[in-house]
């Protein structure tokens, strides 16, 4: 479906940055949101009220009250399209900050919403929002079984798979790409499928337990498989070409996830006796350990700026949600209530989502990088999983 934006902005004040969300503390900022026209200007309104909510960064205030430092307006119509006019006012300034038209099919009116919540969101943090990137996650609940897309709040969710056991997706860096391993007629096999076309691509396959991790910005896939033995970790080629080993050991390598740049892998290994997570160069050289508090840490997750490592750590019986340093220092755990397993962070570094089965059933849930805001978006009906985060190029 084509989505068409017809966009006029008032530039006077793009320099200004009302949040640095990269500060330690900031305020949070007052801002109102206010719609005037047909239900669907309500429903575009509350969805953008919805985004820049889970923030975390800003303070929404009642529209009839007195209060507000900056000001949405969304005014819309409807007939065969949409069409949109949002305006965002700064009241400390008294200057208009972004004047901009949205039009689209009404069958796409939550896009067009996330759209207008980018805008906002960049033209007040400076940041790229993240509102139309979306989460692929694995579903293991009767014949809704499968490798699905959602949107990253939970909405429209689409079964993109449905053949086989489908495990451990990964996106490529230009989206265009699922990469996921999938158990066919007994074999472990290493799929692709393109977005655009709906065209499946089997890369690896075997008799082996073969498992994606993460890919690299220029295009190498990282992988686990026990073809020789054991598991150990392999890199090959987009296009499923040149697959060879990194490195070898008589334990257990797992979980291979590249860092942003590419230069480094993080995984999983029980060379030391039990499950940590180790960070090599991405040739296989320069092997270090990086977590020592614990028995069992898997499943690494690198944030965007390659400062931090997310990861899934056992304490007092359950598994949770932590983070450390790329050099092992200011371990942090971040969920508290049941079992939380495969983080994936936004392309901003902002938010985690996760799986978790702290309500009775496994479901995704998102939660500020430290921790706060934890919410369930998945319906409880569904055994979701095994959430990844797509870049913001969707």
């Amino acid at each position: 479906m084509i989505f068409f934006l017809v966009c006029s902005l008032f530039t006077a004040s793009d320099a200004k940055v009302y949040i640095d969300i990269t500060a330690p503390a900031f305020r949070k900022l007052p801002l109102s949101i206010s719609h005037t026209g047909p239900d669907e200007a309500k429903e575009v309104a509350e969805i953008v009220k919805n985004d820049l909510d889970f923030t975390g960064i800003f303070h929404l205030t009642d529209p009839d009250i007195l209060g507000a430092e900056i000001t949405v307006k969304i005014d819309a119509a409807v007939s065969e399209i949409i069409k949109t006019d949002v305006l965002v006012f700064d009241l400390i300034k008294n200057e208009e900050i972004l004047s901009k038209r949205y039009t689209a099919s009404k069958s796409i009116l939550r896009a067009l919403s996330h759209s207008i919540s980018n805008d906002i969101f960049k033209v007040i943090t400076g940041k790229d929002g993240i509102f139309r990137t979306r989460l692929a996650y694995t579903v293991n609940s009767s014949d809704k079984k499968g490798l699905y897309i959602m949107d990253w709040d939970g909405y429209n969710p689409v079964r993109v798979v449905a053949k086989g056991l489908t495990l451990s997706q990964s996106w490529s860096h230009d989206s265009q790409y699922l990469v996921y391993s999938s158990e066919r007629d007994r074999n472990w096999g290493i799929y692709s499928l393109d977005l655009e076309k709906y065209k499946e691509t089997m890369l690896f396959s075997g008799k082996s337990l073969n498992l994606v991790g993460g890919i690299s910005p220029n295009g190498l896939i990282a992988f686990s498989s026990s073809k020789d033995g054991s598991p150990e970790i392999y890199v090959m080629n987009i296009d499923g070409s040149n697959h060879r080993k990194l490195i070898k050991s008589f334990g257990i390598d797992v979980s291979p996830v590249f860092s942003p740049d590419g230069s480094q892998i993080a995984f999983v290994s029980d060379r030391g006796g039990s499950p940590q997570i180790y960070i090599m160069d991405a040739d296989g050289a320069r092997l270090r350990r990086l977590t020592f508090e614990g028995s069992y840490n898997t499943s690494p997750m690198w944030s965007p700026d390659g400062k931090w490592i997310v990861f899934v750590g056992r304490k007092d019986g359950n598994n949770h949600i932590f983070m450390i340093k790329f050099d092992g220092s200011d371990l942090r755990q971040l969920t508290e209530k049941g079992n939380n397993e495969n983080p994936t962070l936004s392309p901003d570094g902002m938010f985690i989502a996760f799986d978790s089965d702290r309500d009775g059933s496994k479901g995704i849930y998102l939660m500020s990088i430290n921790g706060e805001r934890q919410k369930r978006i998945t319906p409880k009906d569904i055994k979701a999983m095994n959430p990844k985060w797509s870049p913001y190029h969707i």
